[in-house]
């Protein structure tokens, strides 16, 4: 039996329209981000410009460590609202400018939101 990919398609679309209306009525309390702990302003200021740029969590977190501007911590984690609200006003994939954090900042890149 052959199947028909268009119908399958469009019923793929229409869930993901389900999904995407649903998370806009219901925001989201958590949120799945990649983050990266760095010394000082400008060395933050690159690592988040080259995320911005397309550069990939793993291969700027290694060359940040490297360098020595950033610091070894869980690369990937989970944020709440109360946590980071600025992380609810992103879109996933973005990166957010970098925040002072303790004796350095915080660069963090929104991966998705959980429900």
């Amino acid at each position: 039996m052959k199947r028909d990919k268009s119908h399958y398609l469009g019923e793929l679309l229409v869930w993901e329209i389900e999904d995407y209306l649903r998370a806009r009525s219901a925001p989201p309390e958590r949120a799945r981000v990649a983050r990266l702990r760095v010394s000082s302003r400008s060395a933050a200021e690159a690592v988040a410009a080259e995320l911005e740029a397309g550069g990939g969590v793993h291969a700027v977190a290694r060359r940040a460590l490297r360098l020595g501007v950033a610091s070894p911590d869980d690369l990937f984690g989970v944020v709440t609202r109360d946590e980071h609200p600025e992380v609810f006003e992103a879109v996933p994939g973005a990166t957010l400018p970098p925040k002072p954090e303790g004796e350095g900042f915080l660069v963090i890149r929104l991966v998705a939101f959980e429900p």
